[in-house]
């Protein structure tokens, strides 16, 4: 998944504004806005969107596979629902957006990204569901 900061400028490269990208690709201008201001990361859906309008082929070879990922989310979405909050763990490499793990939040273990990331890793908090069409899409992709 890209960032927010190549879709700004491969809009730009391809002189459209955000109002015209969103329409020829079928998303609000609101939503190419927010994720441009880095307010929203997009859903898996919405960079599919954005990657095939674009279709340029990456020559990153940087695989972050998520299928034991996939697994484990599976399970734990049946355990405890897929509204379950969590946090989706992703590094930034060379303008791509890699996820690689998530976390439980609860009220007893809240998450604390100065003990259980690495340096060059951020997150997100989110559901499991959410977690869950991330990775699957991200295993689409690579």
């Amino acid at each position: 998944m890209r960032t927010r900061n190549w879709l700004k400028e491969k809009r730009n490269e391809s002189k459209l504004t955000q109002r015209e990208l969103a329409d020829k690709i079928g998303l609000s201008p609101f939503t190419i806005e927010q994720i441009e201001q880095g307010k929203r990361l997009g859903s898996a859906e919405t960079w599919e969107k954005i990657e095939n309008f674009f279709s340029e082929e990456t020559d990153i070879k940087i695989s972050y596979e998520s299928e034991d990922l996939i697994e484990e989310l599976k399970q734990d979405i049946a355990e405890f629902g897929e509204d379950h909050p969590c946090v989706l763990v992703y590094k930034v490499i060379e303008d791509y957006i890699f996820f690689t793990n998530y976390d439980f939040i609860t009220e007893e273990d809240s998450f604390n990204p100065d003990k259980e990331l690495e340096k060059d890793e951020r997150y997100l908090e989110t559901t499991f569901k959410y977690a869950f069409e991330v990775f699957e899409a991200q295993n689409k992709i690579l």
